[in-house]
């Protein structure tokens, strides 16, 4: 293995050096508040490591920049029946250490997407089985014709199954695990980019794939920094340090508008924040009040009126997000038009936790993310503020993602309250079912992400007659009728849909995808 990779890093320089003459390299420098959380592929489903990982990991089909799907390691495919796909792989593909793609290496992803500790289990969820036909077709069978198959298989990538092997990394990490495996800190994709160096926290080195298969821009050095600070941020773009921040803090949009040499990039995300409340524990956690007040529907109503989310866009938000009715956005497949939300009113919710046997309000803890959302500790604190209205006093606790997901997530789910969002890659809302609101089944995958635990089996069913239904009308109304049963029993509080809101230099050409999506391989330094 250590000789086909020092046969590999050599190759790789010696090309280098060839195009030195002809091509001229140009360095992308990009920063953020946070840092992918792993290199694992398979082990946080968490956006924006997965579409870091997206530089580098390739699956079965991908967006193409004009949020289209289309074929990536799978030049074509055939639906063969109702339930049987045949993915026909693309030709000469070679993973960055120069070893050659394979279905076996398709097989080999598919069961460690689906092994104990993967945090993907989700995207096979449909699946009864897969197999390789020859080395370059794989044939999947789903469970009942799946009429957004090709849609689940966008968060799915695909790793070497003799490097993976080879380094003991046959299962994905556990994100909660103490001890690293190889593949957290260690890559091999087929993507456009391959990792040069990486200092979590700190600073990781991205160089383009010479023998990448597809057509990419100019960029043949990526440069990621992660800083916390938004002052300093802001202040990297500005000075020419950095030539692109994502998100550009909010405060400070007017202050690059004005600026020479640079700009803000702008457009709608499909990511919804929403809080979450623990409706599974008979007694929450971190709490002084006795029993779980969550499990009252009128407690969670009350905590619904309280929240002043318009409050939240305008003075937090900088009015860079639209008010949420529910846990999509207007564009995601599933979304009901004809939902509203709980309206801001504080005597209401007193009345309310009154009935509920808490005229006094009580007393809990409150997890919160400071480097993953837009101002996410800002929400916070003003989260904290208008429940205080109410007499609900909430502690705080804010820390970097690097401890907020490994705290929050299955199997432990150690919160009881706590601010979170979802964006569906699908930009289908079965996708928001299967991982966030649909009743936990570990097991198969599902509800990995419903860290409130809430459970309406009307909705999980009626979730289900859409994942089988081909019929787009009929599939539509079935998911609109389970979000509304959602909303109702509020599930979850929704806050706000924000936007993408990025800073960049004006020489970079900047492709910006409703999920947040950033695929390298678009980019361009002028």
């Amino acid at each position: 293995m250590l000789n086909r990779t020092l046969t590999s890093i050599v190759s790789v320089l010696a090309v280098s050096a060839a195009l030195a003459g002809t091509v001229q390299a140009e360095t992308l420098r990009i920063a953020s508040q946070g840092d992918a959380t792993s290199l694992d592929p398979h082990s946080h489903n968490e956006s924006f490591t997965n579409f870091f990982l997206a530089n580098i990991y390739e699956g079965l089909v991908a967006r193409d920049r004009n949020f289209e799907i289309t074929g990536q390691l799978a030049e074509s495919w055939e639906q063969v029946d109702a339930t049987t796909w045949h993915f026909h792989l693309r030709p000469g593909v070679t993973f960055h250490d120069g070893s050659s793609f394979a279905s076996d290496d398709v097989i080999f992803s598919m069961e460690r997407a689906l092994s104990e500790p993967s945090n993907f289990k989700h995207v096979l969820t449909t699946v009864d089985s897969f197999s390789a036909i020859d080395d370059m077709t794989v044939e999947v069978k789903t469970k009942s014709a799946n009429p957004i198959l090709l849609n689940d298989l966008l968060d799915f990538m695909i790793v070497d199954k003799q490097w993976a092997e080879a380094n003991g990394a046959q299962e994905p990490v556990n994100l909660q695990a103490e001890e690293k495996a190889f593949s957290a800190t260690n890559t091999n994709g087929t993507g456009p980019f391959s990792v040069v160096s990486r200092a979590q926290g700190e600073k990781t080195i991205l160089a383009a794939h010479t023998g990448y298969w597809g057509e990419t821009g100019n960029v043949t050095d990526v440069v990621f920094t992660p800083i916390n600070n938004a002052a300093t941020l802001v202040s990297a773009l500005l000075s020419g340090e950095v030539d692109l921040v994502m998100p550009l803090p909010l405060q400070d949009i007017p202050r690059v508008e004005g600026a020479d040499g640079v700009k803000v990039v702008s457009s709608p995300e499909a990511r919804t924040m929403y809080i979450g409340m623990d409706q599974w524990r008979d007694q929450i956690i971190e709490s002084p009040v006795e029993g779980n007040p969550f499990q009252d529907l009128r407690v969670r109503q009350a905590f619904a009126h309280a929240i002043d989310a318009q409050a939240i866009i305008d003075r937090v938000m900088q009015g860079q997000a639209t008010l949420a009715t529910q846990y999509v956005m207007d564009k995601v497949n599933g979304f009901n038009p004809d939902l509203t939300r709980l309206e801001y009113n504080v005597e209401t919710a007193k009345s309310l936790l009154a009935e509920a046997g808490y005229p006094d309000g009580f007393e809990l803890t409150m997890d919160c993310s400071t480097d993953r959302y837009v101002n996410d500790a800002q929400i916070c604190q003003a989260v904290v503020s208008l429940l205080a209205r109410v007499n609900v006093k909430v502690n705080l606790i804010a820390q970097p993602k690097a401890q907020f997901f490994p705290k929050i997530v299955a199997p432990d789910f150690g919160t009881s309250f706590f601010l979170l969002s979802w964006t569906p890659s699908t930009m289908d809302s079965l996708n928001v079912f299967q991982n966030v609101l649909g009743t936990r089944d570990l097991e198969n995958g599902l509800g990995v992400w419903n860290i409130s635990g809430c459970s309406i089996p009307e909705a999980d069913a009626l979730a289900a007659q859409a994942a089988n239904t081909m019929d787009a009308a009929e599939r539509e109304a079935h998911l609109q009728d389970a979000m509304a049963l959602m909303v109702e029993n509020v599930c979850l509080v929704p806050l706000h849909v924000q936007r993408l809101v990025w800073g960049a230099a004006d020489n970079i050409d900047v492709v910006q995808l409703p999920t947040f999506e950033f695929p390298l391989e678009y980019y361009n330094v002028n």
